[in-house]
């Protein structure tokens, strides 16, 4: 077995300095979340259909404090990756064209990811917008 090349950076650093990515999933999971929920308590529950919306809002809301839940214990685990001692890889167990093709996969869907939430955020912008204007029109 041979070590990994020098200027390749220990997998626990590259682990730990990666955590970014799952907390700042959290932030975001948390904040829209505590919108839903908010949302949630401004429709309130007096009528039915009220009530429907309220409460998918809930479990909605629910589902996205879990997947912030995950991402926290995730980005800990990561994080604590960061004193691990460089162990050795066996060249001989890796296939380069294969780990290329997954790290191909992998920059093609961050990327969708990030067009995404580009456009989401635009979205966003756009109602935000439309909302800053009803407030100055009251004002």
């Amino acid at each position: 077995m041979r070590a990994r090349a020098a200027a390749e950076q220990p997998c626990g650093q590259e682990m730990a300095a990666s955590a970014v990515v799952p907390l700042k999933w959290q932030e975001l999971m948390t904040h829209v979340a505590s919108n839903m929920e908010w949302h949630a308590t401004w429709v309130g529950v007096d009528s039915t259909a009220a009530k429907r919306e309220h409460d998918a809002l809930l479990r909605v809301a629910n589902a996205y404090r879990a997947m912030a839940s995950a991402a926290a214990r995730a980005a800990t685990e990561m994080a604590a990756m960061k004193g691990l001692e460089s162990a050795p890889h066996d060249p001989g167990k890796l296939d380069r064209a294969e780990q290329a093709s997954w790290m191909r996969t992998k920059i093609k869907i961050q990327r969708e990811f990030a067009g995404l939430l580009i456009r989401h955020a635009e979205d966003s912008d756009k109602a935000l917008a439309e909302m800053d204007e009803q407030l100055r029109r009251r004002r």
